[in-house]
């Protein structure tokens, strides 16, 4: 609210409250009351609109500050005259030029039972940096005490005087829940069964899956592919591709189906790809999950419909039978782990074989490890390293880090201990030194430029 309510000390005393949303993000409590005319500043960031509605046309946004004349207030917005205009600013965020609020930023402002409009924190004092003394649930009930300092307004609850952020209360247990919502443009039917996410970013979390021919409430609003919906009361999001109108006569390109599938097994653990190509991926099926495959393989991957979504997995792990718990992986149990120009991987402990099925299956654009061999250090004869040929690598260092953070992260899982790329040292024991430089041992390859060397116990 950045200090909507200063300099309110003088106006007539309210009975009731209203939210006004002004669509910078910004709620603010306003008194019942009327009052302002002549002169007027505002008191933080605020859009001037062409009526008295946040549905109407912004004509501009003021700076804190900024000088109006207004010609009286109605339903919590002032009349204003805007480069020779009439126009309209919510009052909550107007103050009468000359007004000012009490020494130690506190003013006086409306009295009453209020209701908040989200889980919030209330505090000892007016600020983040006061403790918490209670986090209450969206549409609890306290009493202002009239007092406001900036966005905080003074309170009690439980019998105790604390501080809350004025921008989630309400003057309505109504207004509580449906503030806090956006508006519902219409309703849309599930093609099939959808994956429910918080947000429409990838750092979303998994709330399950709605089942096919679920009806959604949509808001309109579509972000990276992700339609936002009102499900169980809340704010979530869903794959737009297969939502379809509710109306079977509604205009529009048709949304297709989820493609056929046939059920398939993973042989290892997979990668969940996003594309045919590149490296972003949304998870893991575990070996011998299920995977609904569709028939399509592009770029040595297969086309699968995970969560109502197409994705994709290295295909040379998907196969008709499901595998056994046991025994070692790969493109069949028992099968060498050479490909390509690969050698030695075969001669490998069993960590470093866990860690080159792994690599298989995850990094599809290394094509080349190197295990045993004879070599004047120990590590490669003793069959407990594994060289990662990174390809491009002048070029391509981020998919170097990403291997060797990657295993960096899950060094215990793989019984690793150090780890060598682009001359520098990360080991075990000197774990909280980070990654080390290492002196120039000549080229690229002595240098570990051109691939990740991960050595392991054993």
């Amino acid at each position: 609210m950045n200090k909507a309510l200063r300099g309110l000390r003088g106006f007539a005393a309210a009975t009731s409250l209203a939210i006004l949303v002004q669509g910078l993000g910004t709620i603010a409590l306003t008194p019942g009351a009327d009052a302002l005319d002549g002169q007027v500043t505002t008191t933080t960031r605020v859009h001037v609109r062409t009526g008295p509605s946040t549905s109407n046309k912004s004509l501009t946004v003021l700076n804190k500050g900024d000088k109006l004349t207004a010609s009286g207030s109605s339903n919590g917005w002032t009349k204003v005259t805007w480069n020779g205009k009439t126009a309209y600013v919510a009052s909550a965020y107007l103050m009468k030029s000359g007004s000012a609020s009490s020494g130690n930023g506190t003013s006086e402002s409306t009295t009453g039972a209020v209701y908040t409009t989200a889980n919030l924190n209330l505090r000892t004092g007016p600020s983040t940096r006061d403790s918490i003394r209670y986090t209450v649930q969206r549409g609890t009930q306290v009493v202002l005490t009239g007092k406001v300092n900036n966005d905080f307004a003074q309170l009690t609850y439980k019998g105790v005087t604390l501080w809350g952020s004025t921008r989630y209360l309400s003057g309505s247990s109504e207004d509580a829940y449906q503030e806090a919502l956006p508006k519902v443009v219409g309703k849309k039917r599930g093609t099939t069964a959808l994956m429910v996410r918080t947000t429409s970013t990838t750092g979303f979390t998994n709330l399950g899956d709605a089942p096919k021919g679920t009806i959604f409430d949509v808001t309109g609003v579509t972000e990276n592919g992700m339609a936002q919906v009102i499900y169980n009361n809340a704010v979530r999001w869903v794959n737009a591709k297969y939502l379809v109108a509710v109306d079977d006569s509604a205009t529009g390109p048709a949304v297709p189906e989820a493609p056929a599938t046939t059920t398939k097994y993973a042989t290892t653990v997979l990668n969940i790809w996003a594309a045919s190509k590149g490296t972003s991926y949304s998870g893991e099926i575990p070996k011998g999950g299920t995977l609904a495959t569709t028939g399509k393989v592009e770029n040595g991957r297969a086309e699968i419909v995970h969560n109502g979504a197409v994705k994709w997995v290295t295909a040379k792990y998907v196969s008709a039978s499901k595998p056994s718990t046991g025994g070692s992986t790969g493109s069949g149990s028992g099968s060498s782990l050479n490909k390509g120009y690969s050698s030695g991987l075969d001669q490998t402990n069993e960590n470093v074989k866990s860690i080159v099925r792994d690599i298989w299956s995850r990094y599809p654009q290394i094509k080349t490890m190197y295990g045993w061999r004879r070599d004047v250090t120990p590590d490669h004869p003793a069959g407990r390293a594994v060289d990662v040929m990174i390809p491009s690598y002048k070029s391509n260092s981020a998919l170097g880090w990403e291997i060797a953070k990657y295993y960096q992260a899950n060094a215990k899982q793989y019984g690793i201990n150090y780890i060598i790329f682009d001359q520098k040292i990360w080991s075990v024991a000197r774990n909280k030194e980070g990654w080390r430089a290492m002196a120039s041992r000549g080229g690229d390859t002595a240098n570990h430029k051109d691939h990740v060397h991960i050595n392991t116990y054993g």
